[in-house]
């Protein structure tokens, strides 16, 4: 009966130090599935903490961008248009700043097609821009030497902003297309686009009644020879 006892007792220890064991291990995983959960917590929590700080950088982005545009329609809203504000609003001062370089851009592109269009009315057109368009020039700086003291205006504009604008970084590169009408009117239209988009701006926002006149001016003028130019290109150049 000892030695069966002895023996029993035996049997329980080991049985206790089994028990005991899985107990450990049961423990252990149970602690590594609840430290996994915690870290895909955590890793998730990120992952909307990091969603909503872009969100938010990318709402002052667009905030930066368009924001100075708000409580104006300017219909395409492009960056044309911005080039015209200041201080979150339209200013007369930038768009004469923003139309004698472009305006000067349009010149430089038509003196090129005086030399190199193989049609008559290319170079028509082009007698057409550089008159009508210096004109305007002069009678821009005049008002902004009435209205602000000074004529000058700075003609240094980005790539980006000449881009945005259509306008060239070199309109001598024009010479060497061919054909180079088709070149010409494919340049040219683009500049004019952005040139309507300021003036129907100017149109809607501007109080003073020469601005008012000129932008008129550009916007019945260039949708004109928009018009033309694309009714030249389909005849000339059906094919591409």
């Amino acid at each position: 009966m000892r030695k069966y006892r002895g023996f029993a007792l035996l049997l329980l220890v080991f049985a206790l130090a089994l028990a005991s064991c899985g107990g450990t291990g049961g423990s252990g995983e149970g602690h590594q599935g609840d430290s996994g959960k915690g870290m895909q917590g955590m890793d998730h929590g990120k992952g909307q903490g990091s969603g909503e700080t872009t969100g938010r950088m990318h709402g002052m982005e667009s905030t930066g961008g368009m924001g100075n545009m708000s409580g104006m329609d300017h219909g395409s809203g492009g960056m044309a248009s911005q080039m015209l504000i200041k201080n979150g609003k339209y200013s007369d001062e930038r768009f004469i700043d923003a139309m004698v370089p472009h305006h000067q851009g349009a010149i430089e592109m038509a003196a090129v097609a005086l030399e190199n269009a193989q049609h008559k009315e290319i170079k028509d057109l082009a007698h057409n821009i550089i008159s009508s368009q210096q004109a305007e020039i002069e009678n821009l700086k005049s008002i902004k030497k009435e209205e602000f003291g000074t004529s000058r205006v700075p003609m240094e504009m980005s790539p980006k902003q000449m881009r945005s604008m259509g306008m060239m970084m070199n309109p001598q590169e024009l010479a060497h297309s061919k054909p180079f009408d088709k070149a010409f009117i494919d340049a040219m239209i683009p500049h004019h686009e952005s040139a309507i988009e300021m003036a129907n701006v100017a149109l809607k926002e501007s109080k003073n009644p020469q601005i008012r006149e000129i932008s008129e001016d550009i916007v019945s003028a260039q949708k004109r020879e928009i018009s033309q130019m694309k009714q030249w290109r389909e005849e000339w150049y059906p094919a591409s």
